[in-house]
């Protein structure tokens, strides 16, 4: 007897208490990946309150897997619960509150034609909480292609959104899961750790959508500021990865990024009316111009 074939595709979406917005998300996906046979699609709940098994009942379709969970377990703790539930050649991690563009999936599926791909990822679109957009990230390979600097540049600072990236499951399996001591830059380790693993692959299109809001996790941890305590935390883990002789440089460009990220958020704050985060992380980027000097 043959064993069950193994699916191309495995969309884990873990999700806490944003049912309206996984209403969207679920759209996304199953408008791409609805009709066929070589995915599967599983919500993975954190507890939530919110009836998320009711949006999984309208709009999937009977497609659509939900794994509940009665208590919590945090935000990094699910992404892998979520990560222990695929079965799939290719993995993508899409938070409930985060979205797909069409074309994302076949876009993913012509990269990982190419022979070797640990992992590969596009463009995104930063969308508030109405959906409005907002900042879109970089071009790192014109055109598309292997980014061959994905390692030295991931060392310094962050480059990839979350719903914007697939993972092959073997590249998983190597790696490991996501640090649950890093709540807020679990993501970031994660992608250097796979960066240094194999090559990534880089779609030069915008075909995903990260949302900022209020109730999400990087905005409560923006209020406090640990986000920038974190990311510093993180950076000693991530340069681990890279030699020795080039963690000086790499430490001072983090320090750079860090208080240019701190101004921006700063920035926005200020905009929001929200002075106490603002005061918070205008803190944090003088910390980082100091840590970028003394560095030097």
């Amino acid at each position: 007897m043959k064993p069950p074939r193994r699916p191309r595709w495995s969309v884990v979406i873990p999700a806490h208490n944003c049912a309206h917005y996984l209403t969207w998300t679920l759209q996304s996906v199953m408008g791409q990946l609805g009709c066929r046979s070589d995915a599967e699609i599983i919500v993975v709940d954190d507890g939530s309150t919110d009836r998320p098994h009711e949006v999984v009942d309208r709009f999937g379709g009977g497609r659509v897997t939900i794994v509940r969970s009665d208590t919590p377990r945090g935000a990094v703790p699910n992404f892998n619960h979520s990560l222990a539930q695929a079965s799939g050649e290719l993995i993508h991690l899409l938070h409930g509150d985060d979205l797909v563009l069409p074309g994302f999936y076949d876009a993913m599926d012509r990269a990982f034609e190419t022979p070797g791909l640990a992992a590969a990822f596009c463009r995104t679109q930063h969308v508030d909480s109405h959906s409005n957009p907002m900042a879109v990230t970089r071009r790192y390979v014109h055109g598309g292609g292997v980014w061959g600097g994905a390692l030295m540049a991931l060392a310094a600072s962050n480059r990839i959104s979350t719903p914007s990236m697939v993972v092959h499951a073997d590249t998983y399996a190597a790696v490991g899961t996501f640090d649950e001591t890093l709540p807020h830059a679990a993501d970031w380790h994660m992608w250097a750790r796979v960066a240094a693993h194999g090559p990534v692959y880089f779609v030069d299109q915008v075909l995903a959508q990260y949302r900022v809001h209020e109730a999400s996790d990087s905005s409560s941890r923006i209020r406090t500021g640990a986000n920038m305590a974190e990311r510093y935390s993180a950076l000693e883990h991530v340069l681990k990865l890279v030699p020795r002789n080039v963690r000086p440089r790499l430490r001072r460009s983090a320090a750079a990024l860090g208080c240019y990220y701190a101004l921006r958020m700063t920035r926005r704050q200020l905009r929001a009316g929200n002075l106490g985060t603002a005061a918070v992380q205008a803190g944090w980027a003088a910390r980082s111009l100091r840590r970028a000097v003394l560095a030097a």
